[in-house]
């Protein structure tokens, strides 16, 4: 038998690691659980989330989505009842587009649900009904540091 050649990896394919994998934990040995972020690490900017925010991001998420999501697929089943009943001739573009529409919109619901939460882990306050002046505030913070890491990148990297 001939010893086969690797082949090319294609550019989006993960690199594999070559460490060697730690073996699976034996029966009747615990397993240990990762060490949890440390209140200080949240200070250093770590990308840890507190619960509370967490919770007031996934309210808002669940409201400025949802209720986009379930527009795109109520339009989608309404539409087809209308076509099997014949109740009125609706173009298929239309309920494509209207539901496309929809779809889109909770996406943008997605980002907005997130930026329009209260960030601040110590607040009580859970923000206004929609979010508009947490909206300007954590946009604020995120273009800033955006700014922040490309003049660190290119201090690093002056040739950019």
């Amino acid at each position: 038998m001939s010893a086969e050649k690797p082949r090319p990896s294609v550019p989006f394919e993960p690199r594999k690691s070559t460490k060697q994998r730690k073996p699976a934990a034996k029966k009747g040995v615990p397993i240990v659980n990762p060490p949890q972020p440390s209140p200080a690490m949240a200070e250093q900017g770590s990308g840890y989330i507190p619960d509370v925010v967490s919770k007031r991001m996934i309210r808002r998420v669940l409201v400025f989505c949802g209720i986009p999501i379930l527009m795109g697929v109520g339009i989608f089943l309404g539409s087809y009842f209308v076509i099997i009943n014949h109740l009125f001739k609706v173009s298929n573009t239309v309920v494509l587009l209207t539901s496309m529409a929809c779809l889109g919109l909770s996406v943008l619901g997605l980002t907005y649900g997130i930026l329009s939460a209260c960030w601040e882990e110590d607040s009580n306050s859970k923000g206004s009904l929609l979010g508009l002046t947490e909206f300007k505030i954590n946009l604020g913070r995120m273009t800033d540091a955006y700014r922040a890491s490309k003049q660190m990148q290119q201090n690093i990297d002056p040739d950019r």
